[in-house]
């Protein structure tokens, strides 16, 4: 059998995951997750706990034995408590290896930020069973702790989770970051890395189709005859959604423009007080969107909508892009300086961009987008061509296995 049949046939992975909905369910890790055991590994993906279980357990979810491991609550709104849940999380995964998986040995981890607080359990796996350990980098804390004034630069909790950042990132034998500049800053800012482990790998997820008619969607959740601009996902200080706020009020001089957001976080509370102080008629916010409408009611709307922090300091690539460019959204950005989300949208035509201290400048970006039908539906077409090239489940998989073979 030839080395390149034992990679794709027969690794047995270890998946080492911050959070994993069921696997039945289609989501980024969920969908990495079966695509690797569709195509003949052995998959063993160790979690937090998803329901009311009290202590540690194995799920048998799609098939696949999930190791649910008891943990302290690490999306807590209190930073001392999700600090103290994160602090935790290698003992607490270690107890749970050691007493489920024990006497299994593994070829390869694949381990995905959050959290960097997996150095010491991670270190520990590849002491134990010399697996290469392939590193998703989603995200670069915690510098971007630092960029949104949750902590200060150099003080002790940045220099402890600083610490074990460097530790994880130097136990990774290869690193998948999500755009060129990501890939940039980390060659820019820590010198110890080797720039042939650093490879572009995309967001990703399991495609979906439309399966109900705009014009019922649309109907169901009262937005006939509306030019919809939606905003999906989370909503925390990272998303700064005072720019949704201000673009929204600046855009209410056009009678059927509604903006549709869609999600949970932190600043909902604070969105929604704003969203009525403004006055503001041409907003609705949906906390929760069943699973099997959301993906047909974007595809009924006519922008998708993107915002980060200006104070950003690392580019990152929002996984709600992936959505829009599935449903043919053409995408309008508002993005800090350093981020090439911008580029990417410019270069393959999906869509504009504007920076996250210019809410003059989105405005006018966005009226471009609206008087423009054509191009809207151009930049539709191209995101979707871009997003079955690239951002499929089965892509972002093949393009680990050409990683791990060094092609």
């Amino acid at each position: 059998m030839s080395s390149l049949n034992y990679i794709i046939i027969s690794m047995k992975i270890l998946f080492v995951l911050f959070s994993l909905p069921h696997l039945s369910q289609s989501a980024m890790y969920s969908d990495l997750v079966n695509v690797f055991n569709d195509n003949g590994h052995n998959v063993f993906p160790i979690a937090p706990i998803n329901n009311e279980h009290s202590k540690s357990y194995l799920s048998n979810e799609n098939g696949i034995d999930v190791l649910r491991v008891k943990t302290k609550d690490v999306f807590s709104k209190n930073l001392i408590e999700k600090g103290l849940a994160n602090v935790l999380l290698s003992f607490q995964y270690k107890k749970a290896l050691q007493k489920y998986w024990k006497h299994e040995s593994f070829d390869l981890v694949i381990v995905a930020t959050p959290s960097v607080m997996f150095a010491d359990f991670i270190t520990f796996v590849k002491e134990k069973t010399s697996a290469k350990v392939f590193l998703l980098q989603k995200d670069i804390f915690p510098q971007n702790a630092v960029d949104l004034g949750f902590m200060k630069k150099n003080s002790i909790i940045y220099r402890f989770f600083k610490k074990h950042e460097v530790k994880l990132l130097k136990a990774a034998n290869y690193i998948g970051c999500t755009s060129p500049g990501n890939i940039k800053y980390l060659i820019n800012h820590y010198s110890f890395l080797n720039n042939t482990s650093l490879n572009l790998v995309y967001n990703s997820s399991k495609l979906l189709n439309v399966s109900i008619s705009h014009d019922v969607i649309k109907e169901k959740y009262k937005l006939k005859n509306k030019f919809v601009v939606v905003f999906g996902g989370n909503m925390g200080k990272p998303q700064q959604l005072e720019n949704v706020l201000k673009l929204a009020k600046n855009a209410s001089i056009f009678n059927d423009v509604i903006f549709l957001i869609i999600g949970k976080g932190t600043e909902v509370d604070n969105l929604k007080n704003e969203a009525f102080n403004y006055g503001l008629q041409n907003i609705m916010i949906i906390d929760r969107v069943p699973r099997e409408d959301y993906f047909n009611l974007l595809s009924a709307c006519n922008l998708g909508l993107i915002s980060l922090h200006k104070n950003f300091t690392v580019p990152n690539t929002p996984m709600k892009l992936n959505d829009y460019l599935n449903a043919k959204l053409p995408v309008l950005a508002s993005i800090d300086r350093t981020n090439d989300l911008g580029e990417l949208l410019i270069n393959h035509e999906m869509g504009r961009f504007a920076y996250a201290d210019d809410s003059e400048q989105l405005f006018n970006v966005f009226k471009d987008i609206y008087n423009n039908e054509e191009e809207r539906i151009k930049m539709g077409e191209n995101g979707y061509k871009f997003c079955i090239e690239n951002l499929s489940v089965q892509n972002s998989y093949q393009t680990i296995i050409n990683i791990l073979n060094n092609v």
